[in-house]
């Protein structure tokens, strides 16, 4: 005989009789009770599988005890389907109303008792397997967000210690989702001056995080063993494209500022926006993107020649991730570089990186990035550098 247990809830010893046989007929076992009370407090100590309630019976009739067990369940759900006589469709409306799923007229049809037995069986089946599988999925959401918080903590607490934070440069960072794939790493060589990385890793979120760990050591770890940008420029390069799988890259724009601060010379494999402005706001120079992103070139291939511009105190250098460069507005026209100069102008010279980003939301109306943002302006460490960005 099958697991599944069937309250029968009847009043009428005979009708009670021939459909408790008839239940355990079709494979089922089959409890039956008098009336209400006795179905609820079968019920407080075990849960059928479905319930077939009269509708008219003594001490508590099946609308009160219908409500009841619709309590006690809770979530978990229960079908009843109601017997009742043709001439009581009153009840029957009252009895869908205080929690029945269905009802069968008396005489009842053995056939269609059957039918209705089978199909709410399987609809209760399903039903408790999506309440399984919604459990199941709330354990594994609180698990992962602890997993990924831990994550986000340690990369946060990795870059930390391996940049700094120079007055004379404004970052802005902001990921897409919980982890940005885009990082900003600044650090001093031992002879003096600045290297700077803005690395965009493929995609978003944890992935393209973890992506970005093997660079933010590389780089740290060239600068401060005192070797040139080209040099390490080849060296992140061949660690990404020995550790990346297939399709996963960095896009990066490295900087390097020499000693006595007259020169910059710039790296970019994908980065779509490093712009030098001069005193008036205009572009001085672009440094376009001609190389490919880090780690797709294997180090046979790879090309490390790097542009060298003149770095005048009162010139400032702008480098943003596409997630600026790429946003959309309601009629998916991008902010693009245009955007950026224009934007830079109406900021400079104290606002500039707030100015940028205030166009780019003015730009997308308000809609949430689709991807990771983040912007750097570079000043002359020797010039007297205003308040903001």
């Amino acid at each position: 005989m099958s697991s599944t247990t069937i309250l029968l809830v009847e009043d009428s010893a005979t009708n009670r009789y021939f459909i408790e046989q008839f239940v355990m007929e079709l494979g089922y076992q089959c409890v039956a009770a008098k009336n209400g009370l006795e179905a609820v407090a079968y019920c407080r100590d075990k849960v059928p599988d479905l319930i077939l309630m009269d509708v008219i019976m003594p001490e508590m009739d099946g609308l009160q005890a219908t409500a009841e067990l619709r309590r006690m369940f809770g979530e978990h759900w229960v079908p009843i389907i109601f017997l009742t006589s043709l001439n009581e469709l009153e009840s029957v409306v009252g009895g869908l109303k205080s929690g029945g799923d269905d009802y069968l007229a008396k005489p009842v049809s053995f056939d269609l008792l059957s039918a209705k037995i089978h199909v709410f069986l399987r609809i209760a089946e399903m039903q408790n397997q999506i309440n399984q599988d919604a459990v199941r999925l709330e354990k594994y959401y609180r698990e992962n967000e602890v997993e990924q918080q831990l994550a986000l903590e340690l990369i946060e607490r990795l870059i930390g210690q391996r940049t700094s934070r120079p007055d004379h440069v404004w970052q802005y960072l902001s990921p897409a989702a919980g982890f940005n794939g885009d990082l900003i790493i600044i650090c001093q060589p031992p002879s003096g001056g600045e290297h700077i990385m803005l690395a965009d890793c493929t995609g978003h979120g944890l992935t393209a995080a973890i992506s970005a760990l093997p660079a933010i050591d590389c780089f740290y770890e060239m600068t401060q063993a005192g070797c040139g940008m080209a040099e390490i420029a080849r060296g992140v390069n061949q660690k990404l494209h020995r550790l990346l799988p297939g399709g996963r890259f960095v896009a990066a724009a490295l900087i390097a500022i020499d000693p006595d601060g007259v020169r910059v010379s710039i790296w970019n494999g994908g980065v779509p926006c490093v712009l030098l402005f001069n005193e008036r706001a205009e572009v001085a120079a672009s440094c376009n993107s001609t190389h490919p992103p880090l780690g797709i070139l294997p180090a046979e291939a790879f090309d490390d020649s790097m542009q060298s511009l003149d770095w005048q105190p009162s010139q400032v250098l702008v480098v943003s991730s596409d997630g600026i460069t790429e946003a959309k507005d309601g009629n998916g026209v991008m902010f693009g570089l245009p955007g950026v100069v224009e934007a830079v102008g109406r900021g400079w010279p104290a606002r500039i990186g707030e100015g940028v980003l205030e166009a780019v939301r003015a730009h997308m109306h308000g809609d949430a990035a689709s991807d990771d943002i983040s912007l750097l302006v570079i000043r002359h460490a020797a010039a007297e550098q205003p308040p903001g960005g």
